[in-house]
């Protein structure tokens, strides 16, 4: 009886597959996503500088001064650039830094609530590149999970992009509540990025950069649709003017429904008393936002604009009923 061996194989010859490339890895591919969105945005990014004084110092009139960096991009052929408001709020000089250059820049406005500034460049370059920050009346969140791109000016250098991905959505944090849906990163950022944008990897506008979260190793922007509305109000009159109803509500889990937001109070005096809403309405609709959590309807107050009514749908006693309500303008 014969017997075959490892060892006597061991002398085969094997002849490895030919391995033939004809596209691009997965890997190449989102690599070159990654490379296009910073090299498509790269040139309409900023570097913003100012001299300004600490609250502190503004209280006890004194002549102490604070450097402070950021980041900005253009948004329009007339030089208006968006950045955060901790940024230029005290400002008492604004410089700008693009492509080598420093230019000045006079603050248009600022919104402390969203930590939104436009500024705008008095003498610009001749080319520059510019960010579509309109929403278009899609009102569509960058979905958890999406992978995106923020390009900063990290500690006064140049822009960078770093790579993430969203990971939540959030209408308030800790005691804290926002006044539209933030969307939460994994993306950490330090001196010189706030204000930077974030983009989606096919170069779509996803937010700007608001606030870091040190102790969840993240940050939260303020997405494209709320970015829209507060630019436009500060360009249009120099300030946001946010919106409230005089209602306040409660969520309530009934049996075979699910959850709705309840009418707990009606303030006294206030437009939504004038408009009839009244305590133990079921709130189904508010504007163009379908109501089932109270994010919803602070969404819908946020997009409501001063002085304009909004349609407000409600259940009561069986039966479906609208009002129209006047906003309320929210005193910082």
């Amino acid at each position: 009886m014969s017997v075959v061996t490892a060892s006597s194989r061991s002398t085969d010859k094997v002849i490895p597959p030919k391995l033939e490339i004809t596209a691009p890895s997965e890997c190449n591919l989102f690599e070159n996503s990654v490379k296009n969105v910073f090299n498509g945005k790269k040139n309409s990014i900023v570097r913003v500088v100012c001299i300004t004084k600490p609250e502190e110092e503004i209280r006890a009139d004194t002549s102490a001064k604070q450097i402070l960096a950021g980041t900005g991009f253009f948004i329009s052929d007339k030089a208006h650039v968006l950045t955060a408001a901790s940024i230029v709020k005290n400002a008492q000089m604004i410089r700008i830094d693009y492509m080598g250059s420093s230019y000045v820049a006079e603050c248009i406005g600022v919104d402390v609530q969203t930590n939104v500034a436009v500024l705008r460049l008095l003498q610009p370059p001749s080319e520059f590149g510019i960010v579509d920050v309109s929403e278009n009346n899609t009102k569509v969140l960058t979905e958890i999970g999406s992978f995106v791109v923020f390009i900063g000016c990290k500690l006064g250098m140049d822009p960078l992009p770093e790579l993430g991905n969203v990971s939540g959505k959030n209408i308030s944090y800790g005691d804290n509540m926002f006044l539209t849906t933030y969307l939460r990163t994994n993306l950490m950022f330090c001196g010189g990025e706030s204000g930077a944008p974030v983009f989606e990897l096919n170069g779509k506008l996803s937010g700007m950069m608001i606030a870091s979260l040190p102790e969840m190793n993240s940050s939260f922007i303020l997405p494209r649709r709320a970015l829209s509305k507060v630019v436009d109000a500060i360009i249009r009159d120099g300030i946001v003017k946010h919106s409230k109803l005089g209602i306040e509500v409660h969520s309530e889990f009934r049996f075979n429904i699910g959850q709705e937001i309840v009418i707990s109070k009606v303030i006294t005096g206030s437009e939504a008393e004038k408009a009839g809403l009244l305590v133990g309405d079921i709130i189904k609709k508010a504007g163009n936002f379908d109501v089932r959590y109270k994010e919803d309807l602070y969404n819908a107050i946020f997009f409501c604009c001063h002085d304009a009514q909004i349609t407000i749908t409600v259940l009561r006693e069986g039966k479906e009923l609208s009002f129209q309500v006047k906003g309320e303008y929210i005193v910082e």
